[in-house]
């Protein structure tokens, strides 16, 4: 087994909490605790926080074996089989573990975590109020509650909660970021964008606190030179460059730095006469002002949605239109209808990300009475679904989905197509650029783009929006969309 140093009490806890040592797990040392046990202890801890997982697993084991009620090991065993993918045992260990020793709030707090990826949102708030209860000063657990409060649709509990977490610790870049996502959601624009600007810091972008002395941009611009900086992914990149107009026409010289997938389509619009270049960061002039996209609805005062810019118009290659259109007419008549179920990436245990999906039969059955040729542009279909959800519409759906790989063809096939259905991603952003409609099944909570309610969004007039319900029925929803298409 790995040894380690020991760790002194007011070091940090190698279990990643923030908190110092002896506030954290070294206060389960007990007066007849061996030391040998805490050392094994700390070492398996460290371990787990490193990333070696199997050794972890195997401390944890070694320590049950000689001291079967010990708490931590048990429970970071049952974090270890939430990684792997078995959440029902990861869950029992946890409950385990808080049986033996429940005045440790980081166990209250994954538990709280597990909870809430499997869906749970009510009893992940549970949790989480009693990691605080146990816990009033550890600031961190607000913006887990409010994430559990918004899955539950209780938007302005979640608001209190991390404004609660922001009032105990001001620098609180996560619970602002959190924060800001719930107001802009919420329509509450000139507060949302404003706490918006600590994204760069809860992400790790910036080091620095936003600029208390920054201000707005003024109505000119004249001989300024703006270098924006991309950030996050290429639709999020697509939703903010929106704004680009509105600097070329207040007389600002502007450059952009991104994914060279985007370049040529942007070259094509004129608008960049600072120049195109490729790279997370910016290759700028020493006149110019770097500036995030993401900071751009702040800095031109994005608060009126009846003043909101329109998503940047983008125009496809000719040449790649026409070979496009040759292409579909070969399928099958119009309408010619791209669809997609799924967006996002799935991972495992406590740093989970969740899809955006769709049930496939579901889906397919809502647009059965459909009439029209269906196009999957499905980004990386698993083995099986096309023909599942072809066998669910009771028709066939052509599998497109490697057009995925070149952006320029991606953005001619969504030109040639009369209608798009199916959850958001890049390929939305591309939709809006060429001012065309879609049919948007929104997930609960929903993205902050989308709003909390409604049929519509005001950054995308052009589109219908079909909302998951907070229960997770997406019924309600896929009846609308069938409607909307037979009506």
């Amino acid at each position: 087994m790995s040894s380690s140093a020991p760790i002194r009490r007011n070091d940090p806890c190698p279990c990643g909490s923030g908190r110092r040592y002896k506030d954290c797990h070294g206060s389960l040392a007990t007066p007849t605790a061996l030391p040998t046990v805490e050392a094994q202890v700390n070492s398996a801890l460290r371990l787990h926080q490193q990333g070696m997982i199997d050794a972890a697993e195997r401390s944890y084991r070694e320590i049950l074996a000689h001291d079967p009620g010990n708490a931590i090991a048990t429970h970071y065993l049952g974090m270890v089989a939430w990684h792997r993918g078995d959440p029902h045992e990861g869950e029992r260990l946890m409950r385990e573990s808080i049986a033996a020793n429940s005045s440790i709030p980081d166990f209250h707090n994954n538990l709280g975590l597990l909870l809430r990826d499997a869906l749970k949102p009510e009893a992940a708030i549970a949790c989480y109020r009693k990691a605080l209860d146990t816990d009033p000063a550890w600031f961190e657990a607000y913006s887990n509650l409010g994430l559990a409060l918004e899955d539950a649709g209780r938007f302005d509990e979640a608001l209190d909660a991390y404004a609660t977490g922001i009032a105990r610790e001001p620098r609180f870049a996560a619970a602002r970021q959190n924060r800001a996502r719930l107001l802009v959601a919420m329509a509450r624009y000139a507060e949302g964008w404003g706490e918006y600007r600590w994204r760069l810091l809860a992400q790790g972008v910036r080091k620095t606190l936003p600029d208390s002395n920054e201000r707005p941009l003024p109505a000119s611009l004249s001989g300024r030179r703006i270098a924006l900086a991309s950030e996050q992914g290429i639709g999020d990149v697509l939703f903010f460059l929106r704004f680009v107009p509105e600097l070329v026409r207040r007389g600002a010289i502007v450059s952009f730095t991104g994914d060279e997938r985007l370049l040529p389509m942007l070259e094509r619009t004129g608008l960049f006469a600072g120049g195109l270049s490729v790279g997370p960061h910016t290759r700028s002039l020493a006149s110019d002002e770097v500036t995030h996209v993401g900071d751009l609805p702040w800095l031109l005062e994005a608060n009126q949605p009846d003043r909101f810019p329109r998503a940047l118009a983008l125009s496809p290659l000719p040449e790649r239109v026409a070979s496009m259109r040759e292409r579909l007419a070969s399928l099958g008549p119009s309408p010619r209808i791209a669809l997609t179920w799924r967006a996002g990436t799935a991972s495992a245990g406590p740093a989970s990300t969740r899809l955006k999906e769709v049930p496939l039969e579901a889906l397919g059955q809502s647009v059965r009475e459909v009439r029209g040729s269906w196009i999957s542009i499905q980004r990386f279909p698993r083995e099986g679904e096309t023909a599942a959800i072809s066998e669910a519409m009771g028709t066939t759906v052509h599998d497109l989905s490697g057009v995925n790989g070149d952006l320029e063809e991606m953005l001619a096939l969504l030109s040639v197509v009369e209608e798009c259905v199916g959850v958001s991603s890049a390929n939305t952003h591309l939709r809006a650029a060429l001012g065309g409609s879609m049919r948007v099944l929104v997930p609960f909570p929903p993205e902050w783009r989308w709003g909390v309610e409604g049929p519509a969004s005001p950054w995308f007039p052009s589109m219908r929006l079909h909302r998951q319900a907070p229960n997770g029925s997406w019924s309600s929803a896929l009846a609308d969309l069938r409607s909307g298409f037979l009506d």
